[in-house]
């Protein structure tokens, strides 16, 4: 099966990224890291559509991360998935542009879905 687009998923938790790609790999092309500082350099290997950051990450948060792909990347989708809440910090990315929807943990396979639908239109 031809896969049309790229998501790239951001976490430091090993199972999760599994999971993710285990269960998204079949329709979308899924690329994973554990590191936030390898971001940059894998979206200049691959044609990312859309990323999920993961919001407390050791070396940055996935705010801060995201900060940094809009500005390089504005195009891109960028999703936070947190189990926290860091309600102040997150509105205020969501007002600002820099991140476009917050996804509550546990994430659910049908809601990630439908957003990636809506966000990659397919």
């Amino acid at each position: 099966m031809k896969h049309n687009s790229t998501i790239l998923y951001v976490d430091d938790e090993a199972d999760n990224l599994l999971a993710f790609k285990v269960l998204f790999r079949r329709k979308y092309n899924v690329v994973t890291t554990a590191e936030a500082s390898e971001v940059l350099k894998l979206l200049q290997q691959h044609q990312i559509d859309l990323i999920i950051s993961d919001y407390r990450m050791p070396a940055m948060t996935g705010v801060e991360l995201l900060h940094k792909v809009a500005e390089v990347h504005p195009t891109i989708a960028r999703f936070i998935v947190t189990g926290f809440e860091e309600l102040e910090q997150l509105t205020d990315a969501l007002k600002k542009g820099t991140i476009n929807k917050v996804i509550n943990k546990p994430w659910e396979v049908e809601e990630l879905n439908a957003l990636f639908s809506k966000y990659l239109g397919e």
